[in-house]
């Protein structure tokens, strides 16, 4: 095995190699060179190439193609967003909609990250491997009810923006009785008043 800044050649028993792109978490975590090591592997195949992402941790692996997909994220921010943070922290940071937090990842704005939180606020549970509780990820006092989420999550996907949203809920003033069709109704009213 071999090993640049941002990627790492992986010879298999057969003698072939693989060059192999990596966080620089990742890189941290290697055993010595020469010494055997076991990578999660995600190929991607464009029109100009095909290229390997590998990762320590199938979790890892897992929140690069949640992150990849949310709009405006390529392969190296994806990349750059596993590097920096834990499974856990990105979902505590998306959960929080902490901003500054993830823009302390290389190359992601605070545009970017505010759509990644957007995005990805109904899709926590992908970001966790399957045996890690959410509920152990930083609980907030004022957790909201899975109608809220639901809620913020119908109006995203109508195109509204996390602002618009934020004031809507607000004005719409959540109970705890309220279910997801009661809530957007009140949120719609204020976002589009007659």
């Amino acid at each position: 095995m071999a090993q640049e800044p941002d990627r790492i050649l992986v010879e298999t028993s057969g003698g072939v190699g693989y060059e192999v792109r990596v966080p620089p978490r990742v890189l941290t975590g290697l055993p010595s060179l020469g010494e055997e090591v076991l990578l999660h592997v995600h190929t991607q195949v464009t029109q100009d190439a095909i290229t390997l992402f590998g990762f320590l941790s199938e979790a890892d692996r897992q929140v690069f193609r949640v992150v990849q997909g949310v709009s405006g994220i390529g392969p190296s921010i994806a990349l750059a967003v596993v590097g920096t943070m834990e499974p856990g922290q990105l979902a505590d940071a998306i959960a929080r909609e902490d901003v500054a937090a993830l823009t302390k990842v290389p190359k992601l704005g605070k545009k970017t990250a505010a759509r990644l939180c957007l995005e990805l606020a109904d899709k926590l549970g992908r970001l966790l491997p399957p045996d890690f509780k959410l509920a152990s990820v930083a609980p907030q006092p004022d957790a909201e009810s899975p109608a809220l989420v639901d809620a913020r999550a119908a109006l995203a996907a109508l195109g509204y923006s996390a602002r618009e949203i934020n004031r809507a809920i607000t004005l719409a003033a959540p109970t705890d009785d309220d279910t997801v069709q009661s809530l957007l109704r009140r949120a719609l009213k204020v976002l589009s008043p007659t």
